[in-house]
């Protein structure tokens, strides 16, 4: 083989190795696009899916802000907040909610800044409180609607609870949304209302 056979060979050679390595590489990519997409839809369902649940298996709920562990529900104005109390059972003498049996969703807004807003679930049973979702951005809130998707004055337990939960990174597995990352951003939007209401 003369020198410029061997040179032609080498790089032909050379074209198609980075062609099987590109082709790799872009495999690896789009499995791990592939592996968040599942990861975070599996993970979403797995955490709201017990919240919307207790949502339409409520007896009533009230709309409201929380400071510390002190929730104070809205009565009037726009009903939009960032906790939400569900009252699980009546009181069967009269059909009201029980007000001391309750599950409370809350949003902590502290590290916010950080790109780390949490979803904690409270019962009133024990008290004790755990993480639902992490790393949450934008607005944390609850929000009471009518049919036509309207945020209501004045509630019933009849309203639509809804809220968006808007990430910053995938958490399985652990994949970064925004800059340079994979996705601008990552957002799950909630909406639910008893199917029982018959408290009040």
């Amino acid at each position: 083989m003369t020198i410029i056979e061997m040179m032609f060979t080498i790089l032909l050679m050379g074209v198609v190795i980075a062609g099987v390595l590109s082709a790799n590489f872009l495999g690896l990519r789009e499995g791990r696009l592939m592996e968040s997409k599942a990861g975070a839809s599996d993970a979403a369902r797995r955490s709201i899916n017990q919240m919307l649940y207790e949502i339409r298996s409520a007896k009533g709920f009230d709309i409201g802000t929380v400071s510390g562990t002190n929730f104070t529900a809205i009565t009037s104005g726009s009903m939009q907040g960032t906790g939400l109390k569900l009252y699980t059972i009546t009181v069967s003498s009269n059909r009201v909610v029980d007000a001391t049996r309750y599950v409370l969703y809350y949003f902590d807004t502290s590290q916010i800044a950080s790109a780390n807003g949490i979803l904690w679930r409270q019962n009133s049973t024990n008290g004790a409180a755990s993480i639902v979702v992490s790393n949450l951005i934008n607005t944390l809130y609850f929000t009471s609607e009518d049919y036509l998707g309207a945020t209501q004055a004045v509630r019933t337990y009849k309203g639509i609870v809804h809220c968006t939960l808007q990430f910053s990174q995938f958490q399985y597995p652990l994949t970064p949304v925004g800059t340079n990352g994979l996705f601008d951003y990552y957002r799950i939007d909630c909406r639910a209302t008893p199917h029982i209401p018959d408290g009040s």
